[in-house]
């Protein structure tokens, strides 16, 4: 979580500390005049000026005004003329679901019981009020006397307001998004459902439940069923299971998971195909259990002059196989692309260095001139930049965006030397427009990915390093 020191005053409220930042806002405990607490949730102001974010706060108002049930953190005040627009919700004082499990460890008994069944509660509200949460996970979750409350409706909506989000674009968690939603689908009560089962699996364990590294392995694990329920009790398994089920239509609704606890949790019967896996984008590539290089401590790299001066971070651990033989060379991971691709070229597929970086440079050339659609994670080894080489704002505005990657290298570095133009083949993207945009560069949940469609123009070689440029043509 990035801190930030609070504004003396937002409206009539006044800041004390910061609690939180996410894709759409950044979050503060506040005193009202009368001198009680509360939590202020700011738009970025980066981002308050672009088409259709006001309307959306405006819209997760009308949603937590619908919203009636101790379950839920309730909306206090709004102001959607204020520059930038926020909104204040009751301070729910307590720790987070997540907090609790990694300080304390998993739920047992009755506490386990009483979290699930108090989220679920939750859910049924949400969903009566024809309205769905869509990040669901421990983090959103507070505990106040073993009891819970869900919070951050910052991407709640209402279930048919399909053009508040970006196109193409999967908003959520990984590990709490079901496949339907990574494909594009609209997140429906289905979806809340499913991030319930693994938001309830990680309180029983204290580990998520599809497990850890790159976004690509974990989500695949998703589509296939493989959630990791050792560790829960028993009597909630066949719940758990059909909750986190691949196919949404055979996901029981959150009515039914309040039954089912209240009732007996072990009594519950699944749908037997429940544990039916779904094709995967990309899988036919991956075989089960692969997984994608994790990228080791990144480092600051300056390159030359030649390269508009940017500076990139690469991460020791990508620069193998053509960089030299201490390791096996990286492996592109399957893409997961919730945009179907048009009859242009596209490239779907996680931007790193090395062999995947060929792959990139290579697709780049064939296609100079040509229109191409793009949806492309950035390795944690690439880090973007602005303009000029200053970081990269990703709740700002910046006039472009740049990364580099090295797909190659002549030589073999020495142990702990980072690659530079003198021994290695890079390449510099430049996306043109505003940034953050609709077409672009875009940072959610904690990953840059490249998405839309652009025209592609080749600028030249200087100092061994080629350099390409993407502008954007239209929407994704």
């Amino acid at each position: 979580m990035r801190h930030e020191e609070p504004p003396k005053k937002i409206g009539r409220y006044s800041p004390q500390s910061h609690l939180a930042t996410g894709g759409m806002g950044r979050v503060f405990l506040a005193l009202d005049p009368e001198g009680r607490t509360v939590a202020v949730k700011q738009l970025h102001p980066g981002i308050a000026h672009e088409s259709g974010m006001r309307e959306r706060l405006r819209r997760e108002v009308e949603v937590m005004r619908r919203i009636r049930s101790a379950r839920v953190a309730e909306l206090v005040d709004a102001d959607m003329e204020a520059d930038p627009p926020y909104i204040v919700t009751r301070y729910v004082q307590g720790r987070t679901l997540h907090s609790l499990v990694d300080e304390e460890g998993p739920l047992r008994g009755d506490a386990l019981l009483r979290m699930a069944y108090g989220i679920a509660e939750a859910l049924v509200a949400i969903h009566d009020a024809g309205h769905v949460h869509r990040d669901l996970k421990p983090s959103n979750v507070m505990v106040a006397g073993g009891e819970p409350v869900v919070i951050d409706f910052g991407i709640a909506r209402e279930h048919d307001a399909t053009r508040l989000t970006h196109e193409g674009a999967a908003i959520g968690t990984v590990g709490y998004i079901p496949p339907e939603v990574l494909e594009g689908a609209v997140a429906g009560p289905p979806a809340d459902v499913f991030a319930w089962g693994a938001t309830v699996a990680y309180a029983a364990t204290g580990r998520p439940a599809f497990g850890t590294g790159g976004m690509q392995a974990v989500a695949l694990r998703a589509y296939r069923g493989a959630a990791d329920l050792d560790g829960v009790p028993g009597e909630f398994r066949q719940l758990l299971t059909a909750a986190l089920a691949p196919r949404a239509d055979v996901r029981p609704d959150a009515r039914t998971l309040v039954r089912a606890l209240s009732d007996h949790p072990a009594g519950f019967t699944m749908d037997p195909a429940a544990v039916d896996p779904v094709p995967a984008p990309g899988s036919g590539a991956a075989t089960p259990g692969t997984e994608p290089v994790r990228p080791g401590r990144r480092r600051a790299l300056a390159i030359g002059a030649g390269a508009a001066a940017a500076a990139v971070l690469v991460s020791g651990s990508l620069l193998v196989g053509r960089f030299g033989a201490r390791a096996d060379p990286p492996q592109a991971s399957p893409s997961l692309s919730p945009v179907a691709a048009p009859s242009r070229p596209s490239y779907q597929a996680t931007v790193a260095n090395g062999q995947a970086g060929q792959k990139l440079m290579d697709f780049l050339a064939d296609n100079a001139g040509k229109k191409v659609l793009f949806f492309a994670p950035l390795d944690a080894g690439i880090t973007p930049y602005a303009g000029g080489g200053e970081p990269f704002d990703s709740f700002g505005k910046n006039d472009m965006a740049l990364f580099t990657f090295w797909p190659e290298c002549r030589e073999n570095l020495d142990p702990g030397e980072q690659p530079t133009s003198l021994k290695c083949e890079g390449v510099q993207v430049t996306i043109l427009g505003e940034q953050p945009a609709r077409v672009g560069l875009q940072y959610t949940n904690g990953f840059y990915r490249v998405q839309g469609n652009f025209e592609v123009s080749a600028d030249g070689t200087h100092q061994g390093i080629h350099a390409f440029t993407l502008k954007p043509v239209e929407a994704a």
